[in-house]
């Protein structure tokens, strides 16, 4: 079942099925008191990129470590009170200010040691989205960030605190199908 409805007092959504649905996944009590920082904006055409600018988060924070990834963000509207736009690697980035790290899709693009160290780094809640592959896809995006570059299971989430709910045979790429993985922290 998709939802086309409004909802409440946030803005028409677009059609996501119930699964990918940010206020599902979200605290919905005083989003627009949140402080998120979405970790990798990427190109914002995913489901769940496109539901963003309509939530009316008190601010947003946007990083990749891509420029025309931050510039294709900053040429939407935002429903946030106040959003902006970091040229930045998440390895080096600083956490302590937000209520909310979103990662979508993210983790695989780095080694596994070093997107460890940035979950262990973060002490708010984390919404973690990530396909649960076998093996490495093709990087079509021809940015080297879009490489894959560390392979993960629902153990590896589980193991350190996170509840998890795996989406069998969600991705569908190049004849392949795989699932993916919330992971939720906090």
């Amino acid at each position: 079942m998709f939802n086309f409805l409004k909802r409440d007092k946030y803005n028409y959504y677009p059609p996501v099925h119930p699964l990918i649905d940010l206020l599902n996944r979200l605290p919905r009590r005083k989003l627009n008191e949140q402080i998120v920082c979405n970790v990798g904006a990427g190109s914002g055409l995913s489901a769940l990129g496109r539901q963003l600018p309509l939530i009316p988060f008190e601010r947003l924070d946007f990083i990749d470590i891509h420029q025309p990834y931050l510039d294709g963000a900053q040429a939407q509207t935002y429903a946030a009170k106040y959003v902006n736009f970091f040229l930045a690697d998440a390895r080096q980035f600083d956490f302590s200010p937000y209520s909310i790290v979103l990662m979508f899709d993210v983790l695989e693009h780095l080694p596994k040691e070093d997107s460890l160290a940035i979950m262990d780094r973060i002490k708010s809640k984390q919404v973690i989205f990530i396909p649960l592959e076998k093996e490495f896809r093709k990087n079509v995006y021809e940015a080297e960030s879009q490489d894959h570059l560390s392979l993960w299971t629902e153990e590896d989430f589980k193991s350190r605190g996170y509840r998890t709910q795996v989406l069998e045979n969600f991705h569908k790429e190049d004849n392949r199908i795989f699932p993916a993985l919330w992971a939720l922290k906090n």
